[in-house]
């Protein structure tokens, strides 16, 4: 037995994990970490992904290590390190071979191993990584009496996005269950080749025609998103959770009447809601794109996702045709979310300084539902059942922030039957109120468009 440290958590054992695969190299970041990375490096944390989940299929602690060993061979962003290069630039460095560690913590009898799973994932969310040093996964078994009840995982942001871990999941589970052998080959655009492909001249026309996009909207918008700052009390940065069937009901059978995707009438409704509240019309939002419709980086697992810049004029027409304008604006907006962060903030900078006022971006919206096709084929839901469904909506305050870089987000998820909404706010700018009745509206608004 080993006593290791992994990611500032002392754990009872550990199972080295060598690891070998392609893509090794030193070289810039791509579009999408240096977005991220500027991101961690203003939050002053990872911006971590992963968390506690239960084992109750019978895995070992080696079946897990060739979990993780699956991880770092297929996944060149897993086996990077970032540090500063020779100019002082950030660089990013490939391995092409190495050695990690599964950690493993053993529990006592009277200890309650779910506990001890979600105590790990939580300090590991709140230990920013050590990019020059550590790999950007963290895993550990957590046993009872020997056997695994849990599997913990933390990765941090610059390695993967949310769409990212549902590749590197999914190609884990399509493994042939006789030889471990993935169904599909590895995917050979790694974050260096993918940072060489957008220095070429079509990647660079890209970048140009986004922030071609990016100027005509900044240049026409009004400076400002929200009133004054005003001391609205604390805690200042607050995060709230609203859980709605009814609004998944609604968007759905929206969705439907109107042959529109789910998130165009999610984005549409929240375009509406945000213009009632600030009284500034167009809406101008930042929505968070996942880029993997681009040729050639659908399967990659380094993190793709950039925010694209929408405006819309939906607040004094028919819900539907908000609907409308809203896939209008959401198609330009997709097309020119990607782009060189570094060259974007030039550009703000400039445009800002010529109309003597800073563009405010710090409305923002984030659906992160995968996959989400609309079933034109299923019917309205009655209005008692949606009346029903709308008794059942919760709405509970969760733990605030110590720092936030916005002045309001919504963030989509969905259950089996519900659509949660993480609402982030600064309640200097947007107070505590304001932010439940800005959910309670969306879902009204939407709910009504049903018939």
């Amino acid at each position: 037995m080993v006593e290791t440290v992994l990611g500032g958590v002392r754990m009872t054992d550990r199972i080295v994990v060598p690891f070998e695969g392609p893509g090794a190299g030193i070289g810039e970041l791509t579009w999408g970490q240096q977005k991220v990375w500027t991101l961690m490096q203003q939050a002053g944390t990872s911006l971590s992904m992963g968390g506690a989940v239960p084992v109750a299929d019978g895995r070992t602690v080696q079946d897990l290590a060739v979990e993780l060993a699956f991880f770092m061979c297929r996944y060149a962003s897993m086996r990077v390190r970032i540090r500063s290069g020779e100019d002082g630039a950030v660089v990013q460095e490939v391995s092409g071979s190495g050695a990690h560690a599964l950690g493993i913590i053993d529990v006592a009898d009277d200890e309650d191993p779910a506990l001890t799973a979600q105590r790990l994932a939580d300090q590991w969310d709140a230990t920013p990584f050590d990019h020059a040093q550590e790999w950007p996964i963290r895993m550990a078994a957590v046993r009872a009496r020997g056997v695994v009840t849990h599997v913990v995982v933390t990765i941090s942001h610059v390695a993967t996005d949310g769409a990212g871990i549902a590749v590197m999941l999914t190609d884990l589970a399509e493994r042939d269950p006789v030889t471990g052998e993935p169904k599909n080959p590895a995917p050979t655009m790694g974050p260096l080749e993918l940072a060489a492909q957008q220095r070429t001249p079509a990647g660079q026309r890209q970048n140009e025609a986004s922030l071609r996009h990016w100027e005509r909207i900044l240049r026409s918008a009004s400076p400002l998103r929200f009133g004054p700052h005003v001391d609205r009390g604390e805690p200042r940065y607050r995060r709230a959770y609203f859980e709605s069937r009814a609004l998944h009901m609604a968007s759905k059978a929206v969705a439907a009447r109107l042959g529109a995707p789910e998130s165009s009438v999610m984005l549409a409704g929240y375009a509406v809601v945000v213009a009632r509240l600030t009284g500034i019309n167009p809406s101008l939002i930042q929505v968070v794109v996942s880029n993997r419709f681009r040729p050639g980086i659908a399967d990659v697992s380094h993190p793709l996702s950039v925010n694209g810049l929408f405006m819309a004029d939906a607040a004094n027409v028919s819900f539907d045709e908000a609907v409308e304008r809203t896939q209008r604006a959401s198609a330009l907006c997709s097309k020119y979310a990607y782009y060189d962060p570094r060259q974007l903030e030039e550009l703000r900078a400039r445009i800002s300084e010529e109309r003597g006022d800073v563009i405010e971006l710090s409305c923002l919206f984030n659906d992160r539902r995968l996959g989400a096709d609309t079933d034109v084929s299923m019917p309205a839901p009655s209005r008692q059942a949606l009346d029903a469904a709308r008794d059942e909506s919760t709405f509970r305050w969760g733990e605030p922030f110590a720092e936030y870089l916005d002045k309001l987000m919504v963030q989509v998820s969905a259950t089996s039957d519900a659509v949660e909404l993480e609402v982030q706010v600064d309640t200097h700018h947007v107070s505590a109120n304001e932010a439940r009745a800005l959910v309670l509206e969306l879902e009204s608004l939407v709910v009504r468009a049903v018939g």
